[in-house]
């Protein structure tokens, strides 16, 4: 009994050493789990970005207010710069040239109307002549009173100033037809069709516009971009943002899949953090983080604009 009183303390102290190397043993695991854990975590980065053409999207719109007369692509097509894309009917030249062309038959009608009041003044006029001849021969023979051949000659010559009058008149109305003929055939030459041309080389995205449509001056009738020239917007965790830097190796995988699709290099970092963007486009995604914004230079493999891809990027 006492030799095993006198081995407790030599047991109670082997108990401790065991417990206490078995701590120490289990604090060297973890520190070495979190180095490894740090070392895979940090040796490469993962963002989220969207494939976007490198000089944004180009605008196609309309010259004019006009009517789609003709539109000669499609979207997804590949165009060359200066190839035709859209034809126009300018709508307001064709008003212009039906009103002008109401206005000139209003001036016809006038013109007949007054032609014909012209030719019963005339006759009017003739008589009046011949009456204030007679009543002056009559006179002359003593036939006639002062009185009456006064009254023929006033009557005579105010008929023939009201006949100078109505042919002034169909003088001026003569030139106002003809300024408005002029204005007509001018409008009609304008009436022609109009043609949307490609700014550049590259892709069709969206048309936005069917035949037959009216569009205002400066309307869009589509967008498209410059297919050889594409990079990727990207998002960094705030987490990593410090360890982002111009120049870093970049692999590109489709969202949720180890395929690499495409390598690149980081050309821009953003020296601001922003709030999450349009890349998450659920309530869930749309957390309290803020993120560090760059782009990628991509090389080699067939990015889609628009598509949404994983960049990964080494650290070392």
């Amino acid at each position: 009994m006492k030799k095993i009183i006198n081995n407790i303390p030599l047991i109670a102290f082997c108990s401790f050493a065991l417990l206490a190397s078995s701590c120490s043993n289990k604090k060297e695991r973890e520190e070495k789990d979190r180095n490894a854990d740090s070392t895979l975590t940090f040796s490469t980065i993962i963002g989220v970005g969207k494939v976007v053409p490198a000089d944004g999207w180009l605008q196609i719109s309309s010259p004019i207010t006009a009517s789609v007369a003709a539109i000669n692509v499609q979207e997804g097509d590949t165009v060359s710069k200066g190839q035709l894309l859209v034809q126009l009917r300018e709508d307001e030249t064709a008003l212009d040239a039906a009103q002008a062309q109401a206005t000139l038959e209003s001036l016809r009608a006038t013109h007949q109307s007054q032609v014909e009041d012209l030719q019963r003044e005339e006759i009017s006029l003739k008589q009046l002549r011949e009456k204030y001849e007679t009543s002056n021969e009559l006179y002359r023979k003593n036939a006639e009173t002062r009185e009456n051949l006064e009254i023929d000659l006033a009557n005579y010559q105010q008929q023939e100033k009201r006949v100078s009058s109505l042919r002034k008149q169909l003088l001026a109305n003569r030139a106002t037809e003809k300024e408005q003929q002029l204005s007509i055939d001018k409008a009609r030459l304008q009436q022609k069709d109009f043609t949307v041309l490609a700014p550049d080389n590259g892709i069709i995205t969206d048309l936005s516009v069917e035949v037959g449509q009216s569009v205002n001056a400066n309307t869009m009738l589509g967008q498209m971009v410059k297919n050889e020239l594409i990079i990727i917007e990207a998002e960094i965790d705030e987490l990593f943002a410090d360890s982002v830097a111009v120049g870093q190796q970049v692999t590109i995988n489709p969202i949720g899949k180890n395929q690499v699709i495409a390598k690149g290099i980081v050309r821009y970092v953003s020296p601001t953090l922003v709030s999450k963007s349009i890349f998450f486009e659920t309530a869930n995604e749309a957390e309290d983080r803020r993120i560090r914004r760059i782009k990628v230079e991509p090389s080699g493999g067939n990015l889609l604009i628009n598509s949404k891809v994983e960049v990964k990027i080494q650290l070392r």
